[in-house]
């Protein structure tokens, strides 16, 4: 059992350019890998501008899973910009866990892949 004074921490999904290996996962300094993961499968990703969005859709992507402070997801919202929504989205198996979402569901091209890779 965490003591009293320990951080309360959320789960991350990503999907992006935040994975592992990816362009933007240096902006995942203050978080831990927890697991490769999946979502249920409600979503779909587009390409807008060069990177995936995830929006609702019948698919099951293909992602990573960490674990961070509500302080630092407060950081990521501000990288991801006015663009993207965090919001709570189920895995597979039934877990839960934030994720971004685009605030913009019929931009970009639909990618065919349930997972993205650069």
């Amino acid at each position: 059992m965490p003591g009293k004074d320990a951080e309360p921490s959320c789960l991350l999904f990503v999907y992006g350019s935040l994975k592992r290996g990816q362009a933007n996962h240096g902006e995942l300094v203050a978080a831990r890998f927890v697991a490769p993961a999946r979502t249920a499968p409600r979503f779909a990703l587009r390409m807008i501008d060069g990177y995936p969005a995830l929006v609702a859709g019948d698919r099951s992507i293909v992602g990573e899973l960490y674990q961070l402070s509500p302080a630092a997801l407060v950081e990521l919202d501000d990288f991801e910009g006015d663009g993207y929504r965090r919001t709570e989205v189920e895995l597979e198996g039934g877990a839960r866990a934030v994720s971004y979402l685009s605030r913009h569901p019929s931009a970009g091209a639909p990618f065919a892949a349930d997972e993205w890779a650069m």
